[in-house]
């Protein structure tokens, strides 16, 4: 599937990639559009190139205690043949911020592909040692990589970012535990259980039922034994309010506890 010139144009594509930390961002040029991490369904402007179309299943990884790998399909839909880079980080939470790094913990394979138009790319994630107790998170980062005869030509290139979950050894660290705290000016939840739980919806009303106004980004991963925290607006001024938030796939209707001063 792989030939040797394309190789090269894919390596030196690498190159004029986007940073790590900016997981949502593609640097190279000319590419109009984008889609943001933690939003891996659709492709972010099809109406500019009808053709850049890669789909990836499934859009979370579980590899359980008792798991050596797993699987991810890429699949090119489109009438051209694509350029895809696979790369695994390691995820942790540090005072509510999500921090990525090189880990040598799991290894993917392939790391560039050349997916013809109409097939699947099937790619592999290993682990390199057994399993040990306690849940741990990387993000597999799926780019496709610009194509040179766009850029050459000047055209406007749409490209695909995925950034997708991948939980080891998930099984092993129990449930999540979620606490809500409202303080001056944020909303904080308190992740005291061992595994990651998913907030997909977030609401806030106030005693008389008005709507509250929380920051942007609702969709978040709080770790086990960390904090995340959106900013809300008045705080503790508004009094006695009531969370209601799908976690995990259920909804959970809460009253935090007000922690001001």
């Amino acid at each position: 599937m792989i030939r040797n010139q394309q190789l090269s144009r894919a390596f030196a594509a690498i190159a004029a990639g986007g940073s790590l930390l900016g997981l949502s961002v593609i640097g190279a040029s000319p590419v109009v559009a984008q889609v943001a991490a933690d939003n891996p369904g659709a492709v972010a402007n099809p109406e500019i190139e009808a053709g850049a179309t890669l789909s990836i299943a499934p859009l979370r990884v579980d590899l359980d205690s008792d798991a050596t790998g797993a699987t991810v399909y890429l699949t090119n839909s489109s009438a051209r043949e694509l350029a895809v880079q696979t790369r695994l980080f390691g995820w942790s939470q540090d005072a509510g911020n999500d921090v990525y790094a090189p880990s040598g913990e799991l290894t993917v394979s392939p790391s560039i592909s050349m997916i013809p138009p109409g097939e699947t790319q099937i790619v592999r994630i290993l682990r390199k040692s057994g399993s040990s107790a306690g849940e741990k998170r990387f993000r597999l980062v799926v780019d496709q990589l610009p194509d040179p005869k766009s850029a050459e030509g000047g055209r406007a290139e749409t490209r695909i970012r995925f950034t997708l979950p991948v939980f080891v050894d998930r099984d092993t660290a129990g449930t999540p535990a979620l606490a809500w705290r409202l303080a001056d000016d944020k909303l904080e939840v308190v992740n005291s259980g061992g595994a990651t739980a998913r907030i997909v919806s977030l609401a806030v009303k106030t005693a008389n039922g008005k709507d509250v106004t929380v920051g942007r980004n609702v969709l978040r991963y709080v770790h086990g034994n960390s904090t995340i925290a959106w900013p809300i607006g008045k705080g503790c001024s508004l009094g006695a309010v009531t969370i209601i938030a799908q976690v995990e796939g259920q909804t959970v209707d809460a009253q935090p506890q007000t922690t001001c001063g």
